[in-house]
C-alpha cells in the first residue's frame, strides 16, 4: 500500500511538473487585428480563420473590404471617388464604409491586398494600383504591416481553359495559371517591398498531389446537374 501511495504521489508530481513546463512554453493569448482588402478570394481564404484562432486560444478581429470579382484598380477607384466627393456612395463598400473608414477604425496589425484572380497572371494589371494601395494603407494606418495575399489557380476542369477566342498570354491550364500568377505576385511583392502570403502555392501543392489532388468526374454534366449534385 505504501508503495502504491508513493507511486501515486510521484505520478502527481510528474504531472504537475509537466503542466508547469507546458504553461511556461505555451504562448500567451493575444489579439490580432486583420483587415483584408480584396474580393471573394480573400473572403474564402479567411472563412475558417476566426474559428482556428479561437481554437488556439487567440482573438482575431477580422474585417473585409471586398468587391466581388474586384480588382486592385477598383479599390483605388473608390479611393479616388472619396477624394473627389466624400458623399459619393460609389466610394463605399457594401458595409457603407470607405477604405479610409476601415483603416482608421482599428489599430490594424496586418492589412492584406490581392489582385482579382482573372487578372492575377498579368503583372501589368497590378500597376500602379498595388503601390497606390500600399501608400494609402501607410498613410491612414502606419502601424499596420502590409502583406500581399497570393490568389490561386482555377481547377483543372474549368471551362475557361477552352475559350472560344483564345487570348495570347492568357493561361491555358491550371498549372500554367499557377506558374504565371506566382511570377506576377513575386514580382509585385518585390516592387512593393512587402512579404507574400503563399496561398496559391499551398493550393497547388495540394491539388497537384497524385493521391489527394482533385480528379474531374468525366461523367458529370454541369448543364443537366440538379442541386445538390
Amino acid at each position: 500500500a505504501a508503495m502504491a501511495v508513493t507511486a501515486a504521489i510521484m505520478l502527481a508530481m510528474a504531472l504537475l511538473a509537466a503542466a508547469a513546463v507546458f504553461a511556461a512554453e505555451a504562448p500567451p493569448a493575444k489579439t490580432v487585428r486583420l483587415l483584408a482588402v480584396g474580393n471573394s478570394f480573400s473572403q474564402n481564404a479567411t472563412t475558417y480563420l476566426p474559428s482556428l484562432a479561437k481554437a488556439g486560444g487567440q482573438t482575431l478581429i477580422l474585417h473585409q473590404c471586398a468587391i466581388g470579382g474586384g480588382t486592385m484598380a477598383q479599390h483605388v477607384e473608390k479611393i479616388d471617388q472619396l477624394a473627389a466627393d466624400p458623399a459619393d456612395p460609389k466610394a463605399r463598400y457594401v458595409s457603407g464604409k470607405t477604405l479610409r473608414d476601415e483603416l482608421t477604425s482599428e489599430k490594424w496589425d496586418v492589412v492584406t491586398i490581392q489582385q482579382a484572380s482573372i487578372k492575377s497572371h498579368d503583372p501589368t494589371t497590378y500597376r500602379p494600383y498595388a503601390a497606390r494601395l500600399r501608400d494609402y494603407v501607410k498613410e491612414h494606418c502606419p502601424s499596420a504591416t502590409l502583406w500581399l495575399h497570393q490568389t490561386w489557380a482555377y481547377r483543372r476542369d474549368d471551362p475557361r481553359w477552352r475559350p472560344a477566342k483564345p487570348v495570347a498570354g492568357d493561361p491555358t491550364s491550371e498549372e500554367d495559371m499557377y506558374r504565371q500568377l506566382t511570377r506576377a505576385y513575386e514580382t509585385i511583392a518585390g516592387e512593393l517591398g512587402v512579404k507574400l502570403i503563399p496561398v496559391g502555392d499551398a493550393f497547388w501543392a495540394a491539388d497537384s498531389d497524385p493521391t489527394w489532388g482533385f480528379q474531374p468526374d468525366t461523367t458529370f454534366d454541369t448543364k443537366t446537374a440538379v442541386e445538390p449534385a
